[in-house]
């Protein structure tokens, strides 16, 4: 039994779940240090990455964006909305949950095409578009709220994907979990 409660505290990871001393630092360096760059993640996403090389291994990437820069989409959108602007980079840290002992897994970076068709061709081949990922409901914005009407969320939801879908990433695994990386 013991081993079970160390395995859901660590999120599978090998070593002991974290002291309360460990939790104490932690907390008090929160209080006084400038997260900045991590207070700056503004969404949520959760997909299932399907290996390009292995189509048959998949893991569970729950994505933590932020904004970077902001210009004009090239989108359908952008031509429905002339007022709205994009985001023309994010960058994502990817955790293998969204628990709070999650396994950072990988970081995914994702452009607007108007950056995308700056790049040389050999570079394009490393990015991938996310139309399957969203249209296929691969790649969604999961509530965790109990509060918000599921009519505001679904539309919030539908607002974020609308963007995303136009976007090109390049993601970067470096924790293979699937396999059993510990």
């Amino acid at each position: 039994m013991s081993n079970d409660i160390t395995e859901q505290e660590t999120s599978g990871a090998t070593g002991t779940p974290l002291t309360t001393k460990s939790k104490v630092l932690e907390t008090g360096a929160s209080m006084v240090q400038d997260l900045s760059p991590v207070k700056s993640i503004c969404a949520h996403l959760n997909a299932f990455h399907i290996y390009a090389d292995e189509p048959h291994r998949c893991v569970e990437a729950n994505h933590y964006c932020a904004h970077i820069s902001e210009g004009k989409s090239q989108s359908v959108a952008f031509f429905l909305s002339l007022l709205d602007d994009y985001p023309d980079i994010r960058q994502c840290l990817i955790y293998d949950t969204p628990a709070p002992n999650a396994r950072l897994i990988g970081i995914e970076y994702m452009i607007s095409p108007r950056l995308y068709s700056t790049l040389p061709q050999d570079e394009r081949k490393l990015w991938h578009s996310h139309v399957f990922e969203v249209k296929s409901g691969l790649l969604f914005m999961p509530s965790a709220s109990k509060t918000l009407p599921t009519a505001a969320w679904e539309a919030a939801e539908y607002k974020e994907m609308e963007e995303v879908v136009g976007l090109y990433g390049k993601t970067y695994h470096f924790w293979q979990v699937d396999r059993g990386d510990k």
